[in-house]
């Protein structure tokens, strides 16, 4: 999966654009995936300014599906 495929899956999801960040900015409370050099990074960017639950993959599909997988298990519950 590439951020393209990602974006679209999330919009099937109906996932709010305001819960997410791909290569984009930071506000509060908002999941982050962004690619940095060679690698991804995932986190959750708290109204504190804290990074929570910091991942880091090697490629862009794991990186994307764990980021899918991360909303569409915040969205079910």
């Amino acid at each position: 999966m590439d951020v393209k495929e990602l974006i679209n899956k999330l919009e099937e999801l109906k996932v709010p654009k305001s819960y997410y960040s791909i290569n984009g900015n930071l506000s509060s409370d908002i999941y982050v995936l962004n690619q940095v050099y060679h690698y991804w990074e995932f986190f959750y960017f708290d109204e504190k300014g804290n990074t929570n639950n910091y991942r880091k993959f090697d490629n862009e599909n794991d990186a994307c599906i764990f980021f899918y997988n991360k909303l569409k298990a915040e969205m079910e519950s």
